[in-house]
């Protein structure tokens, strides 16, 4: 009986880990925190904006976007025209979500990377998303990274 107990138990516990990968391929990797983005090559923040748009490898409108294929915007605090210079900024947290946009109909998946900058530049964070349907699933850091090519690359720490 004990060991019924001690076995079910075990199963149990087990339940309630969360799956984890190593993988960036993976649905279940997490970029750790104290990752770096690396910004590889100025990004633009026009006038009436707070944020920068990437996809498919190129710096792009917000109105030129496809909300269909995975787009990454970066998030600054003030408003203004300005560039932002190549940088390395640290991952502090990230977060993966989606909330419907039509139901039943349209779903957005995202991710969003929380940075920190060593520099003082005034970034808040990257947020990719898509749209897809209920059937359809979150992206994975692979497919985050083919989205923006080499205008940010990430390089992820090695977890302890």
């Amino acid at each position: 009986m004990k060991k019924y107990l001690l076995l079910l138990s075990a199963v149990t516990i087990s339940a309630c880990s969360t799956m984890h990968s190593s993988d960036p391929d993976s649905l279940y990797f997490q970029i750790p925190a104290g990752s770096t983005l690396s910004l590889n090559q100025k990004l633009t923040i026009p006038g009436n904006d707070t944020h920068a748009v990437v996809q498919q490898g190129k710096e792009i409108k917000d109105r030129d976007k496809n909300e269909y294929a995975i787009n990454c915007r970066v998030d600054v605090k003030e408003f203004g025209v300005r560039t932002l210079e190549p940088e390395d900024f640290k991952v502090t947290r990230t977060e993966d979500g989606q909330n419907w946009i039509s139901h039943p109909s349209i779903m957005r998946f995202y991710t969003e990377v929380y940075l920190s900058s060593s520099r003082g530049t005034d970034i808040i964070k990257m947020v990719c998303q898509e749209y897809g349907s209920q059937n359809d699933r979150n992206f994975t850091v692979a497919e985050m990274q083919q989205a923006l090519g080499d205008i940010l690359t990430f390089k992820f720490a090695t977890e302890k």
